[in-house]
């Protein structure tokens, strides 16, 4: 799917969406200490919505019923205007936060739905299937939500050989009664039996894939032997996945394979656009004289995934005067008015993380 079609899909999203919308923002806990952490940030965040938008029932109930396991990635967003609802998954982890009576705070789902330097791995092996995600160089082990099976209880529950029968290679002669003993099946041969055995093993695992991940993934890294990556790759490929191969051999340094086919992704080059002040933005983005928005990843609001990540049991809440929810306005009314979006990052250029523009006329 192209960036334009993608972008077009996030803009579609949010086009009938007020300017009175409750928006928020719930990242899951990097420690998981019985859940002890989940429902200490769960009730804080919904204390935070009933003293500050009451009226965003769909938020409270879904907040109220939502637990550790839902969680499909690393974080929730959830709007509500009082006539329309939605909520999204978000691979990063999310500042949590807050904002009312504003435009749909964007900022951090469409930065994580941009992101280019995000990306989902399956690792295919018959032992155990293992799913990662790979932020800006860190490797993040998340199995925990891949119900996937591994390949024996798979070839158990086909119960290949219940119909097959044994009997010996020399059958009727005594003096070779000790040879090996064969099998048929009825109506199939061995090989053909671990062929299906082999489909219905990548089918389930292409399945839990499906489930785990959120719903605007649209391409899967898949890493394994070659001969098994390639096979579950002819399974996967009318789904709804761009499939991508990674040949490593072996459950050990899955890690760091990972690291290596990923870690030399070429930084955004080509000449930044001036900064411009915010008022300006919006005059041009109103007009529709703003051609691309181009925002620093500095201002997105997503936590880089690393070890000593914080547990966000404080809450954020971006009053209409912050800087945050100006930009997330410029951005919001260049989106409703055909600009293109871009992310950058400000350390790789050696600039000032603010926002810049190419202007149409």
């Amino acid at each position: 799917m192209s960036d334009h079609t993608s972008l077009e899909t996030f803009r579609q999203a949010f086009a009938d969406f007020s300017d009175k919308t409750v928006s928020v923002y719930v990242p899951r806990p990097a420690v998981e200490i019985g859940g002890e952490k989940w429902r200490i940030l769960r009730k804080n965040v919904v204390d935070a919505v009933e003293k500050h938008a009451p009226q965003a029932k769909f938020i409270l109930q879904r907040l109220e019923s939502f637990e550790l396991p839902d969680f499909r990635a690393n974080g929730i967003a959830l709007f509500d205007d009082g006539k329309h609802q939605r909520m999204a998954h978000l691979n990063a982890r999310p500042v949590a936060s807050i904002t009312t009576d504003e435009p749909p705070f964007i900022l951090p789902l469409l930065a994580d739905f941009q992101s280019r330097e995000t990306h989902w791995v399956l690792f295919v092996a018959r032992d155990e299937p293992k799913l990662f995600l790979y932020q800006g160089g860190h490797v993040k082990d998340m199995t925990d939500r891949l119900d996937a099976p591994k390949y024996r209880s798979v070839e158990a529950r086909r119960h290949v050989h219940d119909d097959v029968f044994f009997h010996s290679a020399s059958r009727g002669s005594a003096s070779n009664r000790e040879g090996e003993a064969a099998y048929h099946a009825l109506g199939t041969g061995s090989d053909e039996e671990r062929d299906k055995t082999n489909r219905a093993f990548y089918e389930d695992v292409a399945n839990a894939a499906d489930l785990a991940l959120p719903p605007q993934t649209k391409t899967l890294h898949v890493i394994g032997e070659e001969a098994t990556v390639g096979h579950f790759a002819q399974v996967m490929e009318h789904g709804r996945f761009d499939v991508v191969q990674h040949h490593a051999g072996g459950e050990h340094e899955v890690e760091q394979h990972i690291k290596e086919a990923f870690g030399k992704e070429p930084v955004t080059e080509g000449q930044l656009p001036e900064g411009k002040n915010l008022p300006d933005l919006q005059d041009a983005a109103k007009t529709g004289q703003l051609g691309t928005l181009y925002l620093p990843l500095e201002h997105a609001l997503l936590e880089e995934m690393h070890d000593q990540a914080d547990e966000h049991v404080k809450f954020r809440e971006f009053a209409h005067e912050s800087d945050e929810a100006e930009e997330n306005r410029t951005a919001v009314l260049a989106l409703a008015n055909g600009a293109e979006i871009s992310w950058y990052a400000a350390h790789d250029h050696d600039a000032v993380a603010e926002p810049r523009a190419d202007l149409r006329w």
